[in-house]
């Protein structure tokens, strides 16, 4: 089994620096989710130094929010993903997944199967659920899981929402609130032995809990490790 941890980002208060290049030296993980892409188009030139910087790391890559909030994987929104897809080719071998977060109101199965299909992506299309009925619905996770790679996660609407096959994807959102949440190495052990019950081929873990993330990551690899 294949094991990536990772965290959302790398600007955050633990990092000294602010940047890539610190965290590449001194977090000690294998792979990263890009956020900042979610929220603006990066240049040519962040790209290639990303490229440069992260050759080391696998990256998740999260697709502008025009594509999953403003459309809504639209039909219309597959040609502003061509772009965004095309900006992101010279460091394109460096990406295992292209994370499509959709918002709490988004529920058409038969929509976002439609858009994966038309997007090309097979199992790098990552798609991470926030509508509570649809992330508990086992029939409708099933179908997506058809077409895409359906993130998995533990959050304060779900404990450990862990979806099986050779691919797990999980995000770490924090428990009793959203981003703010230390896990302790039991909760993480946890976590790990539910993953394992699956025997996935490979297993990419992000924290997204903002300052406890690249503390809880750190541990996260040293159990596998232990394992």
């Amino acid at each position: 089994m294949d094991v990536f941890v990772g965290t959302s980002g790398w600007y955050y208060d633990w990092n000294k620096k602010k940047n890539l290049e610190w965290f590449v030296q001194n977090s000690g993980l294998n792979s990263v989710e890009l956020n900042a892409s979610f929220y603006r188009f990066p240049s040519p030139d962040q790209i290639e130094s990303w490229k440069k910087k992260g050759t080391g790391l696998r990256w998740s890559i999260k697709v502008h929010r025009s594509i999953t909030h403003w459309r809504q994987l639209s039909e219309s929104s597959l040609e502003i993903l061509e772009k965004f897809l095309n900006l992101f080719e010279p460091m394109d071998h460096l990406v295992d997944f292209y994370l499509f977060q959709v918002p709490p109101n988004f529920d058409n199965v038969a929509k976002a199967l439609r858009f994966a299909e038309a997007a090309k992506l097979g199992e790098r299309f990552a798609l991470e659920v926030r509508n509570k009925e649809l992330l508990g619905n086992d029939e409708a996770c099933t179908e997506l899981m058809k077409k895409v790679t359906l993130v998995s996660v533990d959050s304060p609407d779900y404990t450990n929402r862990i979806f099986p096959g050779k691919i797990v994807y999980m995000r770490m959102h924090g428990r009793e609130a959203w981003y703010s949440y230390n896990y302790s190495q039991a909760k993480v052990s946890e976590t790990i032995g539910k993953i394992r019950c699956f025997e996935p081929k490979k297993v990419y873990i992000y924290f997204n809990n903002n300052h406890k993330m690249l503390e809880n990551a750190k541990m996260t690899l040293e159990v596998f490790s232990g394992l």
